[in-house]
């Protein structure tokens, strides 16, 4: 009769930690600025290994990934279609994260810092667990289709370099700040809001109405 209460007793107090563990599901609200250049806002959306970015510059650009099949559907909404291209993957011979060893919160979630030095500069990046694998901010696929001109599309907009390192590994930004050889700061990201809520699965999925493209769309003559 005491092996159950004992049992009990472990699982009780384990319980809390196991909460914890739990991944996050949600909506994490962040600002990207870029010199030059305005400030963009992103809704990044989780749901297991689903994943809604929802990109908001002069319009509201929305990127669906499946990060289990590495797929990321480009929603053409004006046009009524999508597209599905390869989720942002990390380049063969591209730079790699280094760990620091620091650690503190953002709004309250525990981060590691990072650095990441290439071409474009150094970026040091305050990465969280428990947030999924990264699937890129808009961009969303591993090379951006060619733009054709006169065409009313989704702007892909070309990853950094950290992206593409980070790209399908279990590691989110809440906060990323890159500089220049000159230490002049020339992007950041800035997490501003973030919101557990049970969500919709049908958000990580295009519109039954919409049209499944097979290519990018030619410019018309």
């Amino acid at each position: 009769m005491k092996t159950p209460a004992i049992l009990l007793l472990v699982t009780f107090l384990l319980a809390p930690s196991l909460v914890q563990a739990a991944p996050f599901e949600g909506r994490v609200l962040l600002q990207r600025t870029e010199t030059p250049g305005e400030a963009s806002t992103i809704i990044y959306s989780i749901k297991g290994d689903r994943v809604r970015v929802e990109v908001i510059r002069e319009r509201v650009n929305s990127f669906l990934t499946d990060t289990t099949k590495k797929e990321t559907t480009v929603v053409m909404e004006d046009d009524m279609a999508y597209l599905i291209l390869p989720s942002l993957a990390p380049l063969p011979d591209g730079p790699k994260l280094e760990k620091t060893g620091e650690a503190t919160k953002l709004l309250g979630v525990p981060v590691q810092k990072y650095v990441l030095a290439s071409d474009e500069g150094k970026s040091e990046l305050w990465l969280a667990e428990g947030f999924g694998l990264f699937a890129g901010f808009g961009e969303g696929f591993e090379k951006p289709p060619a733009q054709k001109p006169n065409v009313d599309l989704p702007e892909p907009v070309v990853p950094w370099e950290w992206e593409y390192a980070l790209g399908g590994q279990p590691l989110f930004p809440l906060r990323v700040v890159t500089r220049d050889a000159t230490g002049r700061e020339i992007f950041r990201l800035e997490v501003k809001e973030v919101t557990p809520a049970p969500l919709d699965l049908r958000l990580f999925s295009p519109s039954r109405n919409y049209k499944k493209l097979d290519t990018w769309p030619m410019s018309p003559d």
